[in-house]
Order: structure tokens, then C-alpha cells, then sequence
């Protein structure tokens, strides 16, 4: 190994473990100023017991977080996050490799720059979320797939399945890889021969040993991840477009990838063949992006998506543009491009304190934290509620409200119940609590309801104990009624 490059890598690193830390350290100062977005602490119920599957999301997530609080040895803000940092680094680290395998040192450093340094990686490293471990083994399974054609050794075959199976466990749209491999595959002269590679179909039986867990627990669970994905998440109901949630979508591209990056992006992806006459590891990348985009695209058409769902798109995109601007030269927009998303990162990690420091006032409609505000201080003013109704289980009627609530209430309330008359079945509350088992119990009901009269039918008493105003701005407050539930006596409110 040159110099030049033994001096590349060891740059990386130094700049990786710099980074890690700074993230460490604002996820530690964050404890103190904001609080678990609802997601994470819904995730974090998941955590407190092991399985193969829950409501709407393979386990990956669940199991990331009970392996950080383990070995934190406690559940704090910092302890459910602290593993994102850490597999980001490392989903940096694949990158590199990958960018080598491809490419060159050159395109591998920039391409591990450019790819730690995404907004939406900016972001992610400081939540618990399931784009963490989907991102690693998307990019692992990329990396190894790449070794694969090119060595068709045993090993590397093994990883990719690995690799894959870790990824469907992690999320279901890890599906589309298979998508890209054949598709590339397919329109590859040199390694279409793969197409009849039994070890090929060998990674992919593995990758489905791996995910069959899963599987028989939506089994057993009557599919209610896949239903969730196909009803919930997609909502697509029928053929109506809505174009406006489409430039909406393409718009939130050019945040979470940067504007430069993604502006170079749209500008590449029509000129396949321009793509594949320059370097065939182009059209590689090309096939890795264009499945997944188009399919969150055309969801956003017919229905909504959010920014994050196009996230598996980000790993061979960002090789995709950093390979193209590095062989053309193009240095000015390469620095620019990682300059602009840097800056957005550092912008983004101190807003409040820079809003602060110009003596901004934050409302509503201009803070990107208002959503993870205010919990912890609903959490205390309940848990002195609870404290004088010490008959009484917690319950609510909102997902969040419930995650937040059995987070932040001490002791935790584990055996919450959600108020579900209609018998739904939209979250992992209304999957594991029945109302309908505790007839006969008190209840401490958390609500942002005004009228509660549906409620009240089945009860034998109801008393307002505590209206829980929380002034986040001076636009937008919190409001949450607190009532004392007497005496359960079964849904009475059919309709």
C-alpha cells in the first residue's frame, strides 16, 4: 500500500473518530434540552422484551436499543441513542471500502467524507431509529455483492446473504437490494454469467433463513407488520395523484441529501448510457438508486412518503456523485457539495443556540425540535397525578402520548392500556393491551380531547383531576386533561 493512500485511509479514521466523538457529546448536551422523539420511546417499549417481531417494524431496532441500555446499565436519553453514532461510523467505514472495491482511494475517501456528512446522517447518528441498522447492512451487503461478482469466492457470497438477512430484519424495504442486484445483473455483459451462479441463490436462501423468524411471526401475528407497511405506511387506496406530495417529497431530497448532492443527482440519473460508457461500476450504482427512488416516488404521487423512506437510495447515490465529480475533476463543486452539507450538519446540532445567541425567538413554525419538547415535564406532572391515584393504571388514547408517557412517567407504567372501543388495530398498544381484561379498574386517562362524554359511558364515575398546560412557545402550547376513571365496566360506545 502507497504512502498516499496508507495517509487517505489513516485520514478517514482520525476524521471519523473526531466526528464520532462531536456527535457523542451533542447527544449528551441534547439530554439536558430536549426530550425522546415519540418513535424512540415507542422503540424503547419494544426493548423491554425480547421477540422476533413487532407491530410495525422487524426487531432490529428493538434489539439495537436493549443492547445499548445493557450495556449502559441504564435507560436513559443518551443510553437508547448511544449506539447510532457508533454504526454509522462503521456503515462510513463499509462505504470506503465499497468506493475502493469500485473505484479508487481517491473516490473512497470523498465518498466516506460526503457520506457521513449527509444531512439526514447528521440527523440519524443522534436518534435511534430502524435507517440505522438498514443503512449499515444495506451497505454491507452492497460492499460484499461487489466482492462477490467480481471474485465469486464462497466467503464473500456468505456475507452478502448475512448481510441481507441482517437488512430484512432491520426493514422490509430491504427487498428492493435483491430488486437492483438482478436488475444490474440482467443489463451487465460481464456478470450476467451470476444469473445462473448457484451461490447467488445460495446468499439468498441464507438471507431468508436469516429473516424466517420475522416471518413466522407475522405468521403467528396474522401479518400485521405487512399490513401495516401496505396500509399504513403506503395508504394507497386508489389511483389519485397528488403531485403537489410528490415536489413536496423531491423537495425534502434536497435536504436530507444536501443540495448540491442532490441537484448532481437528478442531473446524472437520465444519462445512463453517458453513465455506463464512462465506467461500468457506474451503472452499478445507477441500478442501486433508481428501483428505490422510483418506487418512493411514485408512492408519493399516489399517496404520501416520508423523506427517510428513500434513505437505502443514499448509499450507492452518494458513490454515484462523488465517483462522478471526483474522475471529472469537478473539485470546486465536490468541495462545495460536502461544504454546504457540513455546514447544515453544524447548523442543525446547534440551532437553538445559535437562534439563541442572535436573540431569535423560536415558534412553532421555525424550531425543527418542537417535536421532542415538552414531554419530560407531561411525564412529571402525570407522575404526581399517579402518585395520589396509586388504584389506578395509566391509559390515553394516542400512540405517542402512550410512548412518551410510559417513558417518561416514574416508574414506568408498563401495564398502560390504550382506550381502543372500536377494537382497531394500528399500533403494538392496541396489539398487546385489551381494555376489555381490566372491568372493573380505575384508570388515570391522558387525553387532548375536550369531550369525553363516550369515554365517560363506561365508567362509573369520571373527575377531572388535573388540566396540564405546557407553553413550548409563545404560539403553541400543550394541553392535556387528566381524569380519574372509576370502575371499568366494559365499552359501552359500540357505534
Amino acid at each position: 500500500m502507497s504512502q498516499r493512500r496508507t495517509a487517505s485511509f489513516q485520514t478517514l479514521l482520525i476524521l471519523l473518530f473526531i466526528l464520532t466523538a462531536y456527535r457523542i457529546v451533542m447527544l449528551t448536551q441534547a439530554a439536558t434540552q430536549i426530550d425522546l422523539y415519540a418513535d424512540e420511546a415507542y422503540y424503547w417499549g419494544w426493548a423491554q422484551h425480547f421477540d422476533f417481531g413487532y407491530y410495525s417494524k422487524p426487531p432490529m431496532v428493538a434489539w439495537l436499543i436493549a443492547i445499548g441500555t445493557a450495556l449502559c446499565g441504564n435507560d436513559g436519553f443518551v443510553c437508547i441513542k448511544i449506539v447510532s453514532p457508533f454504526v454509522y461510523f462503521f456503515t462510513t467505514l463499509n462505504i470506503y471500502f465499497l468506493a475502493k472495491e469500485l473505484f479508487d482511494e481517491r473516490v473512497a475517501f470523498y465518498s466516506a467524507l460526503a457520506f457521513t456528512t449527509l444531512p439526514a446522517v447528521w440527523l440519524s447518528s443522534l436518534i435511534i431509529s430502524t435507517d440505522v441498522p438498514f443503512l449499515f447492512f444495506w451497505s454491507l451487503a452492497m460492499l460484499f455483492f461487489v466482492k462477490a461478482i467480481k471474485s465469486d469466492r464462497w466467503r464473500d457470497w456468505i456475507i452478502t446473504g448475512i448481510a441481507g438477512g441482517g437488512g430484512l430484519l432491520s426493514k422490509y424495504t430491504m427487498i428492493i437490494f435483491v430488486v437492483s442486484a438482478f436488475a444490474y445483473l440482467i443489463t451487465s455483459p460481464t456478470y450476467r454469467r451470476h444469473l445462473k451462479n448457484p451461490r447467488l441463490y445460495t446468499a439468498m436462501a441464507l438471507a431468508a433463513a436469516i429473516y424466517m423468524p420475522n416471518l413466522y411471526w407475522n405468521y403467528t401475528h396474522q401479518f400485521v407488520s405487512f399490513k401495516h407497511v401496505s396500509h399504513d405506511n403506503a395508504h394507497i387506496t386508489g389511483i389519485h395523484f397528488h403531485f403537489g406530495r410528490m415536489m413536496e417529497f423531491l423537495g425534502s431530497q434536497f435536504a436530507v441529501f444536501g443540495p448540491i448532492l442532490f441537484g448532481w443527482l437528478l442531473a446524472l440519473l437520465p444519462r445512463y448510457k453517458t453513465l455506463k460508457q464512462e465506467n461500468e461500476n457506474f451503472s452499478l450504482l445507477w441500478w442501486f438508486v433508481v428501483p428505490m427512488f422510483a418506487l418512493i416516488l411514485s408512492i408519493s404521487l399516489l399517496s404520501r412518503a416520508f423523506a427517510n423512506w428513500s434513505a437505502p437510495m443514499y448509499v450507492a447515490a452518494t458513490l454515484l456523485v462523488i465517483g462522478w465529480l471526483v474522475v471529472k475533476e469537478r473539485k470546486c463543486w465536490l468541495a462545495a457539495a460536502i461544504g454546504v452539507n457540513v455546514l447544515m450538519g453544524i447548523l442543525f446540532y446547534h440551532y437553538h443556540a445559535i437562534t439563541h445567541a442572535l436573540g431569535i425567538e423560536l415558534t412553532r413554525k421555525t424550531d425543527p425540535y418542537k417535536r421532542v419538547l415538552g414531554w419530560k415535564a407531561l411525564g412529571q406532572k402525570v407522575s404526581a397525578v399517579m402518585k395520589r391515584y396509586p388504584d389506578a393504571r395509566l391509559m390515553s388514547d394516542d400512540r405517542k402520548v402512550m410512548a412518551e408517557l410510559i417513558y417518561y412517567v416514574r416508574p414506568h407504567p408498563f401495564d398502560a392500556l390504550k382506550w381502543n372501543p372500536h377494537r382497531t388495530l394500528h399500533d403494538q398498544y392496541e396489539m398487546d393491551t385489551h381494555l376489555e381484561d381490566a372491568v372493573g379498574q380505575n384508570f388515570i386517562y391522558v387525553t387532548s380531547r375536550g369531550d369525553i362524554s363516550d369515554v365517560a359511558q363506561s365508567f362509573e364515575s369520571v373527575q377531572l383531576v388535573d388540566t396540564i398546560v405546557i407553553r413550548i412557545y409563545k404560539d403553541y402550547k400543550m394541553v392535556y386533561r387528566v381524569y380519574y376513571l372509576k370502575n371499568f365496566k366494559g365499552y359501552r360506545n359500540e357505534s
